[in-house]
């Protein structure tokens, strides 16, 4: 039954990541995990595909599954919340997972679950505010980033560009914003007695003393960002 259900929807029973069935990750090392196949996480995938850093995602909706695996990308139909499914795709060996998922009970599972059995890997996800951020902080977040910052410092750009600004200052501009709103932030959760924020307020301490480039990977080796 569930196999024909499988064809029917255009995956195959090795795609769906049970406990019976199985994926080959023995070359996987360092790589990373993509919960979640929607907008977010198709753009992930693209950018890393374009630079040849291996990745492998998950989602439960056999469509987007179905177009990813059309394309030849590594995409299974799983929960991205069960501890089996993340051993399936090397959870153990990966380096970070982004977490997209469609509900914020699901991508608090996929943080508890990750952070459990996988403290190895770092979590990076979105959250909608600053309550649904905290909650993933206290699951085991890596990294909590803003959901509308970046689509709205995106609009900005693209209103910039039509004032004829150089591409450069454009971008100077949105990524003094960006630090600036994030710092104001982070000095509001230290304020209100919240750990949000931890880790970032070091990057900002040091950003006065020395220039801050775009963000680098140890940018966010600890804590999460303000929401």
């Amino acid at each position: 039954m569930q196999l024909a259900w499988l064809e029917q929807n255009g995956l195959h029973e090795s795609h769906f990541l049970t406990p019976s069935n199985s994926i080959e990750t023995d070359d996987l090392e360092d790589h990373i995990i993509i919960c979640g196949f929607g907008r977010v996480g198709q753009i992930i995938a693209q950018l890393l595909s374009e630079r040849l850093v291996p990745f492998v995602a998950l989602d439960v909706r056999s469509d987007r599954v179905a177009m990813g695996r059309a394309l030849g990308l590594s995409l299974y139909f799983g929960d991205a919340g069960s501890r089996e499914v993340l051993h399936k795709v090397g959870a153990e060996r990966a380096c970070a997972a982004t977490i997209t998922l469609d509900s914020p009970g699901a991508n608090y599972r996929t943080v508890w679950a990750l952070s459990k059995y996988f403290p190895n890997v770092k979590t990076f996800i979105q959250a909608h505010d600053v309550d649904h951020g905290l909650n993933l902080e206290k699951a085991g977040a890596t990294a909590v980033v803003p959901e509308t910052l970046e689509l709205r410092l995106q609009l900005a750009g693209a209103i910039l560009s039509q004032a004829k600004l150089p591409a450069q200052e454009i971008a100077t501009a949105l990524d003094e914003f960006r630090y600036r709103h994030l710092a104001e932030l982070t000095e509001l959760c230290e304020a209100s007695g919240c750990s949000l924020g931890y880790g970032f307020a070091r990057v900002m301490r040091k950003s006065e003393t020395q220039p801050l480039d775009y963000p680098d990977e140890n940018h966010f080796t600890e804590g999460t960002l303000p929401i």
